[in-house]
């Protein structure tokens, strides 16, 4: 993972923590972990594509719960 990437993921999980705790609405929850979701799929494609398989894409239900 690079820095941007942890920084990235650092966010979101704070984001999903204080979304947890109702300190922020599910959609601000949402357009802050957006960016990393978005890297998470494009890196998810590489890597299935290299490896001739399906990738898994992010998805955001799971990730606030």
């Amino acid at each position: 993972m690079t820095d941007e990437t942890m920084v990235m993921l650092g966010k979101a999980k704070m984001a999903a923590d204080m979304y947890r705790i109702g300190q922020i609405t599910r959609e601000a929850a949402i357009d802050t972990i957006k960016p990393y979701a978005e890297a998470f799929d494009r890196k998810s494609e590489e890597i299935a594509k290299k490896h001739n398989r399906k990738p898994k894409k992010f998805n955001m239900a799971s990730f606030l719960r």
